[in-house]
């Protein structure tokens, strides 16, 4: 198994979240080739929630459970792809 290893804030600080999910696309880009199924969707994912947490405005509870929601479903839609992809790798595997 892989590892992307990132550097650990210090405790008391506030990061750019924004800053972080730009830091583990790279991470990701540098790691994994793009043409991988799961790479794909791992850059996908860490595009949406970048774009997500970009607009999300300080104290906004209720932007904060919109955004809640739409993570829910990119969990349940990249678990699906995962599954398929798992699929599609052991059919392969079974045909060579």
């Amino acid at each position: 198994m892989n590892t992307i290893i990132c550097p650990v804030v210090a405790e008391g600080s506030r990061p750019d979240p924004v800053a972080q999910l730009h830091t583990v696309r790279r991470l990701v880009e540098e790691r994994y080739s793009s043409e991988q199924p799961l790479a794909r969707a791992a850059l996908h994912l860490i595009d949406c929630a970048t774009d997500i947490v970009g607009q999300l405005p300080d104290g906004d509870l209720d932007a904060a459970r919109g955004a809640l929601g739409s993570a829910r479903a990119a969990v349940v839609s990249a678990t699906f792809a995962v599954g398929q992809v798992r699929d599609m790798s052991a059919a392969g595997a079974d045909q060579a």
